[in-house]
C-alpha cells in the first residue's frame, strides 16, 4: 500500500507541475506572474481594497502581496492611492488594462483547465474534486492554514534539511 501511496503523490506533484507550467506558458505573453491574477480578479470582484484585505483574503502574506502589487503598478494593472481616512493606508484599484489582461488571461487558463479535463465526465471532475478536498481537511487536520504554508515557503523555511550546497 505504502508504494501506492508514493506512486498516487508523485502523480500528483507531477500534475501541479504541468498544470503551472503550461498556465505559465499560456501567460507569458501578458507580462502577468503567477499570483497576480487572483489579485485581479478579486479586485474585479470586490473593489478597491486596502493591501491588508487583499492579503487576508488571499491568505497569503502582506509582504507577498505588496511585491506583487509593486509590479502590477508598474506594468499598470493596478493603481495605489492613499486611502482619505489614514493616510497610513494603501487603497489599491484595478485599471482598465488590468480588466482587460485579467480577461484575456482568464480565457487563456480556462483552455488550458479544460484541456486537463478533457475526456472526464462532469460527475468523474465533481468525484476527484471531492477527493482533493478529503486530501486538503487530512493535511490541514492540525489547523495548519494556507497562509501559513505560503509564510513558510516565502521565507525560505521550505528548503530545511534540503542540501542547499547541492
Amino acid at each position: 500500500m505504502k508504494d501506492l501511496y508514493r506512486e498516487t503523490v508523485h502523480k500528483m506533484c507531477r500534475v501541479t507541475l504541468l498544470h503551472r507550467y503550461r498556465i505559465s506558458t499560456a501567460l507569458s505573453g501578458l507580462n502577468i506572474y503567477r499570483g497576480q491574477p487572483e489579485i485581479l480578479g478579486y479586485l474585479i470582484e470586490n473593489g478597491e481594497c486596502s493591501q491588508k484585505n487583499l492579503a487576508d483574503s488571499m491568505g497569503v502574506s502582506s509582504a507577498s502581496v505588496a511585491t506583487s502589487i509593486k509590479r502590477m503598478c508598474k506594468a499598470g494593472f493596478v493603481e495605489r492611492a492613499e486611502d482619505e481616512s489614514d493616510r497610513r493606508i494603501n487603497r489599491i484599484r484595478i485599471t482598465e488594462k488590468g480588466r482587460e489582461v485579467f480577461a484575456v488571461g482568464r480565457e487563456k487558463c480556462n483552455k488550458v483547465d479544460s484541456e486537463m479535463f478533457k475526456g472526464f465526465s462532469e460527475s468523474e471532475i465533481d468525484e476527484f474534486s471531492d477527493f482533493l478536498q478529503r486530501i486538503t481537511e487530512n493535511l490541514s487536520a492540525d489547523g495548519l492554514s494556507e497562509k501559513e504554508v505560503f509564510e513558510y515557503f516565502a521565507a525560505g523555511d521550505g528548503r530545511k534539511g534540503d542540501d542547499k550546497n547541492a
